[in-house]
């Protein structure tokens, strides 16, 4: 015995998916990380307070961050990362009592203006969040 199956033309199946997509904004577009952002690193039992101006261009991510906390200010460094979907991974080179570090970032957006995820320092590792604006 043969099933019926039934026949979707392929405009309805393409607004079926059309409909899917603006019903799953996460999933319909991509973070988009331009902009002004403040970021709260906690690593090994200290506090941070940094302040980013990141660019995304397509999958790139470029732009500058500062530790802003009291005297211990520093002049913007370059970074540079990358952007998937919602994740992204961004480094930059700072000096701290005349020893050079890298900042390695790992995490993701949570929203159009949250983040959130790993850092990792010289050898330590920690979390961080970051709100946009």
């Amino acid at each position: 015995m043969h099933k019926l199956v039934p026949f979707i033309p392929a405009k309805a199946g393409i607004a079926a998916a059309a409909a899917c997509a603006l019903a799953l904004p996460g999933l319909a577009s991509a973070a988009d990380l331009s902009g002004a952002w403040k970021l709260v690193i906690s690593v090994a039992d200290m506090t941070v307070h940094v302040s980013c101006d990141l660019k995304q261009s397509g999958a790139d991510l470029t732009g500058t961050c500062a530790r802003t906390d009291g005297d211990a200010a520093e002049k913007p460094a370059a970074v540079t990362g990358k952007v998937d979907g919602s994740a992204a991974a961004f480094s930059y080179s700072v000096s701290f009592q005349d020893m050079p570090l890298k900042l390695d970032y790992t995490g993701a957006a949570t929203s159009d203006t949250a983040m959130s995820g790993k850092i990792s320092v010289a050898g330590q590792d920690g979390t961080f969040t970051g709100t946009k604006g």
